[in-house]
């Protein structure tokens, strides 16, 4: 039996060099995924994706996603940091959040941010006195993030759109958040944004979510004289983890997308074509990347269950723990034969701690490796330190090379931060 490859590379040598467990990555997927996200331009010139870098806020993927031509979602100045540092240019980033801090928004304006996404007419004033304390004269370009009330069928975590959602202003307020806006002069509106959750299926709420959002702007500029020149309808398609799911395809939705935005005009006679952004993120990444373990060995219990211990498991991904997210799995360079029912554990101090519960594996031993697919996505960006656990490496392979793109953690970085007394 051959031993697995993942874009050339031996996934065995790789763990041997790195270590386990390890992240990787195929580069090539990535593009694949870029360039169909970007044939929307094929259809609906005006538009632009945006990557959601909650997904996977790393110096090297920005690198990537930059010359592909993205722009980039950042939630945070760690994020936003990140992404200058892979030399990517400030105004290319478009700032979100709920609860952006005063020295967040400080970083963002002294950076000269792209474009703040404000959450809320709090947030508003509180752009406002940074603005005024650093004595800047350079307008600020914002949007608003609405709350659409649309409902997404997707766990209630990541399900964004809602009512009761924490995120963006009310339909009934945007009139006099917009007449807010008006009142300070450094302020240049451009749009709407709204985003209504993650792991969507059904391509259907996109078409009622353009809709609400092209009508809510054509009577924000009867009112108000104020046209918006940019609509954001967020991201959120899901991924193929199991068998079970079924994820449209990118192509065909960006096409759905397009026809919907110009329907959509074209009924309210809207004056302009506003620039149309999609903001990707666990589509882009997620199904590019898995996790290799080594496995520490099995533990049976009669008519009960069989356990299959790794050297990984909540810190590295606690999407299982937290939403019960479901992945597929593999016993590498084995025969997919004489399969046996695991849960596979993690090695962590909590019962809970379970990566892939009842999955059919070959029958394992100690040092075979476990490799988890579909983990580029959030499993980095969510991983912690929890039982002072250091972080593992990444790696990205394209074309037969390996590139280290993320240190694995050293015990030195665990305690870098503490202070003895």
């Amino acid at each position: 039996m051959t031993n697995k490859k993942i874009a050339g590379c031996d996934v065995a040598q790789l763990c041997e060099k790195y270590g386990t467990p390890l992240y990787i990555l195929d580069v090539e997927t990535v593009k694949k995924v870029a360039s169909d996200y970007l044939s929307i331009k094929n259809y609906y010139h005006n538009s632009r994706i945006s990557y959601a870098s909650k997904a996977l806020s790393i110096t090297a993927l920005y690198q990537i996603l930059d010359k592909e031509g993205f722009f980039f979602d950042v939630v945070s100045d760690g994020e936003f940091y990140t992404l200058l540092n892979a030399g990517v240019k400030a105004e290319k980033a478009y700032f979100h959040g709920n609860n952006k801090t005063v020295p967040e928004i400080q970083y963002a304006l002294e950076n000269n941010i792209g474009v703040i996404v404000v959450d809320n007419v709090d947030e508003l004033h509180t752009i406002h006195e940074v603005y005024s304390a650093l004595a800047l004269t350079t307008k600020v370009t914002i949007m608003v993030r609405i709350v659409p009330e649309i409902e997404a069928h997707t766990h209630e975590f990541i399900r964004t759109g809602q009512r009761d959602s924490k995120f963006g202003v009310h339909l009934e307020n945007v009139l006099a958040f917009v007449q807010t806006v008006k009142k300070y002069e450094e302020f240049d509106f451009v749009g709407f944004h709204a985003h209504i959750g993650s792991q969507i299926f059904d391509t259907d709420p996109y078409n009622v979510l353009i809709d609400k959002l092209v009508d809510l702007a054509i009577d924000v500029h009867k009112k108000t004289g104020i046209l918006a020149s940019a609509i954001d309808i967020g991201g959120g398609i899901g991924i193929k983890y199991t068998e079970k799911d079924d994820p449209p395809s990118i192509r065909e939705f960006v096409i759905k997308i397009a026809k919907s935005m110009k329907n959509a005009l074209k009924r309210v006679n809207y004056p302009i074509e506003p620039l149309l952004i999609l903001e990707p993120g666990r589509s882009i990444v997620a199904n590019a990347g898995v996790t290799v373990y080594s496995v520490g060995g099995t533990k049976e219990i009669a008519d009960l269950k069989n356990y299959l211990s790794v050297d990984g498991g909540m810190a590295d991904n606690p999407r299982p723990i937290t939403y019960g997210s479901e992945y597929s799995a593999e016993i590498l360079n084995k025969p997919q034969n004489q399969l046996k029912k695991y849960s596979v554990a993690g090695k962590f101090c909590e019962s809970g701690d379970i990566l892939l519960k009842d999955v059919l594996l070959p029958e394992a031993t100690k040092g075979d490796l476990l490799m988890v697919h579909a983990t580029g996505a959030y499993n980095y960006s969510m991983s912690s330190n929890y039982n002072r656990y250091r972080k593992p490496a990444m790696v990205f392979v394209e074309a037969g090379k390996a590139q280290l793109v993320l240190k694995r953690e050293t015990l030195e970085d665990i305690i870098r931060n503490d202070l003895r007394i």
